[in-house]
């Protein structure tokens, strides 16, 4: 089975955007869950400035 040009181009460029969304989200993906879900007990709470000082 052989795709035509046109599909090859478009699922070359779904696969670079989709590439680009995983590389450029998931840090920040990690960062809003973690804060979203807070300290372990008995740990200080995280804020921004202690995450840039450390």
């Amino acid at each position: 089975m052989s795709l035509s040009k046109e599909s090859r181009r478009r699922l070359s460029r779904v696969f670079r955007v989709t590439q680009l969304a995983i590389r450029w989200g998931f840090i920040p993906t990690v960062l809003y869950l973690g804060f979203k879900k807070g300290a372990d007990p008995g740990m200080p709470e995280p804020t921004l400035m202690s995450l840039l000082w450390a």
